[in-house]
């Protein structure tokens, strides 16, 4: 993420046009540096959306040689992330095959914080577990005032197994006195030895 970027007169004087600094940004042939300042052109002349959607295209698999291309690319977006677009595009990335990929966009979404909450709030609503796993770390982590009242809204709906304990894991985290009584009640209502285990060690937590 310490990459830096182009400047002005580099910029100008490389390239005269998007279509000329695509073709050196997708040839593999072309060095780092080179695919670099073709990316840099193109952040500064395309949508974030756009962007996203070429790197999710380009960069299917987890190899090291992207990885300097991506840190880049979510390092110098000059604006956060705001049209309906843009946060589309970051769901299809979260189910990309590339757990680098899927990682850059989690961390940038950790940057917004309640910004990023609408958007939250659809992964949380996705038919698919894995994702909204990732909703529960990204809440989480970023951690602004709703994150617990997502997060308590989220255990009393969720039916995964999995997804729950992750959510209640970070309850253990977040969470306060008050949450304990939820935690007792869903203890209640779940016979499961994960889940009780769980719960327990949220309970454990909160009551520090």
């Amino acid at each position: 993420m310490g990459l830096k970027k182009t400047n002005e007169v580099e910029k100008i004087t490389r390239f005269k046009s998007f279509d000329e600094a695509k073709e050196v940004f997708i040839n593999e042939h072309n060095s780092i540096d080179e695919r670099i300042e073709a990316l840099d052109y193109i952040i500064n002349h395309k949508e974030i959306w756009f962007v996203l959607k070429m790197l999710h295209e380009l960069f299917k698999t987890n190899e090291m040689k992207y990885h300097p291309l991506i840190d880049y690319a979510f390092a110098n977006f000059g604006v956060k992330p705001k049209r309906k677009e843009d946060f589309e595009e970051m769901f299809k990335l979260l189910k990309s095959d590339n757990a680098y990929l899927r990682n850059a966009i989690i961390e940038f979404l950790k940057q917004y914080g309640k910004e990023a909450k609408a958007f939250l709030e659809e992964l949380m609503d996705s038919e698919d577990r894995d994702i909204r796993i990732f909703a529960m770390n990204i809440l989480g982590d970023i951690r602004f005032e709703d994150s617990i009242n997502m997060l308590r809204r989220f255990i009393l709906k969720e039916k995964d197994i999995n997804a729950l304990v992750t959510a209640i894991d970070y309850m253990g985290e977040i969470g306060d006195e008050s949450d304990i009584k939820l935690l007792e009640a869903l203890k209640k209502d779940i016979d499961d030895p994960y889940v009780h285990f769980a719960i327990d060690l949220a309970i454990k937590r909160i009551s520090k």
